[in-house]
């Protein structure tokens, strides 16, 4: 019986707190759904104004746009083509995160659907526990069962957190990729400052393809990393500044095309990544000492939890 019981008084709970989380992150990612397809507007207008040259770039590569405008090198752009070249991949990233979007508004909707009827599965439970509690020949207690219900509700926390933990350590994985990326831009870059050539610079450029798409992929995991975080806000002992993840690809498409050919702003790039990189360390730390505590924390429990049946 009590096996039983508190095999579903952790399902029960479980539900619960996922149908508040996903409810929550399907208001937010509505929200940022119209923030995206808001700005994508912005950058459509922008592009239309620049008609001319946006037309040139509809295939746009950093790689291959270096051989296709003018025959000069993408460094000596004029200020309205670097202009419009910027707004085009703005545009572009500003489409992929919408759909993207639309993917994981669809998906949490699903999710919802899939936990329905979670209250009154809880109030079930709660019925059983007081017929437990006052029945004749049942060892339950009050005592008893708050403790089987604080157990159950550490177990969650600490499963909430090793989902936290997943989704940074995949947000860190992402920025390592473009670290990688950045890195051998750099080189090039220098090689192709002291006379490298054509094959030099595209394969500059090249890498900083890689990069902007390393860094899309990237932006998505910081949401979901965000939205973990968001999730422990109430149990998570740490400054969670997270602002600057979910803008972190406008500032550096706003670099890394303007001036994209100029060594300084491939290493400024390089330093934005690593300072998202440095902050995403931190916070795996501190979360991974704090699921840490609460093991110990669910250790003592169960073992007090043990003690005392043992004692009825």
């Amino acid at each position: 019986m009590y096996t039983d019981f508190n095999a579903s008084l952790r399902q029960i709970k479980e539900k619960c707190r996922k149908q508040q989380k996903w409810q929550e992150c399907l208001i937010r990612a509505e929200r940022q759904l119209q923030e995206a397809n808001d700005k994508a507007r912005r950058l459509s207008l922008q592009l239309n104004k620049e008609k001319k040259d946006v037309e040139r770039l509809e295939s746009f590569s950093l790689s291959n746009l270096f051989y296709t405008v003018t025959g000069r090198k993408l460094e000596k752009l004029d200020k309205e083509k670097q202009e419009a070249a910027a707004a085009h991949l703005k545009y572009r990233e500003a489409k992929a995160t919408t759909k993207d979007l639309e993917a994981e508004v669809k998906e949490y909707a699903q999710l919802l659907a899939s936990v329905r009827g979670c209250e009154e599965e809880y109030a079930s439970i709660l019925k059983e526990k007081e017929r437990l509690i006052y029945s004749e020949d049942s060892y339950w207690s009050q005592e008893l069962y708050e403790l089987t219900e604080r157990e159950a509700e550490v177990e969650l926390t600490l499963k909430e957190y090793d989902e936290a933990i997943r989704a940074g350590e995949a947000a860190r994985d992402g920025l390592y990729h473009a670290q990688e990326s950045l890195n051998s831009a750099k080189s090039w870059s220098t090689f192709d400052m002291i006379g490298g050539g054509m094959i030099s610079t595209a394969i500059k450029h090249s890498r900083i393809d890689d990069a902007k798409a390393s860094i899309h992929d990237v932006q998505q995991e910081l949401r979901h990393f965000q939205e973990e975080l968001l999730d422990i806000k109430e149990q998570f002992q740490a400054d969670i500044e997270i602002g600057g993840f979910l803008t972190f690809a406008d500032y550096f498409f706003d670099g890394i095309i303007v001036d994209w050919a100029v060594h300084g702003k491939i290493s400024e790039s390089h330093k934005q990544v690593s300072e998202v990189l440095d902050q995403v360390n931190d916070l795996l730390n501190k979360l991974t000492d704090q699921s840490h505590h609460l093991q110990f924390d669910l250790d003592a429990l169960q073992q007090q939890r043990n003690k005392m049946i043992e004692n009825i």
